[in-house]
């Protein structure tokens, strides 16, 4: 896809939903559900990439790939899925989801790759199917991904079996008021198209089962939605093999 003007990047920004804002130009940005920009800081990326070798799991619209490139990334590979069939949706919901948001996921990341004339490469990859035929990668970057599978601790395994220094993985979390140092979680996997969600602790220990020797964790905060409504607490770690 060639690079467009304002007025038609616009025209095709609207034709599709967002979960990533993205500003591809001067005054064009995508309407995402979740805005990250605010919270970059709270990421513990290092700010300078150059030389690195970069992965982004679950990339959707690419926020957090491009934003390693736009740090000076050698290399940026970028998976996801685009067929909503292969992904872990609870059997109880699969006849009523919305699929638009996941069937045009690929066709979102070719636009915004083209309007920031990015060179990361998006690879069809499950998490599931993440091994070493990709190579190592000096960095990994896993967004809010490990609540929507049924098999998080596989999941873990995959991204410790190709990161080379540093994972950053990141996951809505929950708090347990007194209870909230011990590893918990619930799960759904019926109502909403979650499985596992965790606190804090339970995000440490999930990380660490998958086999890195060092995990890190922030202090949770606040990220809503793009309307401003409460989508919850995000928990990051910093992990390494």
């Amino acid at each position: 896809m060639t690079a467009l003007d304002a007025p038609a990047l616009r025209a095709e920004v609207a034709r599709y939903p967002w979960y990533h804002t993205l500003e591809l130009a001067p005054g064009v940005a995508t309407p995402g559900m979740f805005d990250h920009r605010p919270h970059l800081e709270r990421y513990p990326l290092p700010a300078d990439l150059s030389g690195k070798r970069c992965l982004d799991v679950g990339t959707m619209d690419g926020f957090w790939a491009f934003e390693m490139e736009r740090r000076g990334a050698a290399e940026v590979v970028a998976i996801d899925l685009a067929d909503p069939d292969k992904l872990d949706w609870p059997a109880h919901l699969r006849a009523s989801h919305d699929r638009r948001m996941d069937e045009t996921k690929a066709t979102r990341f070719s636009l915004a790759s083209a309007a920031l004339r990015s060179k990361v490469r998006r690879v069809e990859l499950s998490v599931y199917d993440l091994s070493a035929a990709l190579g190592t990668f000096d960095v990994v970057f896993c967004g809010d991904l490990l609540l929507h599978l049924k098999d998080p601790v596989t999941a873990c395994e995959n991204l410790r079996s190709v990161c080379g220094e540093l994972a950053v993985i990141a996951n809505p979390v929950l708090r347990f008021r007194l209870r909230d140092r011990q590893p918990m979680a619930t799960f759904d996997g019926v109502d909403e198209f979650v499985y596992w969600t965790t606190n804090l602790a339970g995000l440490v220990r999930l990380v660490r089962s998958g086999g890195f020797t060092s995990v890190e964790a922030g202090r949770p905060f606040k990220v809503p939605f793009s309307d401003g409504s409460w989508a919850g607490l995000r928990g990051v770690v910093r992990a390494t093999p």
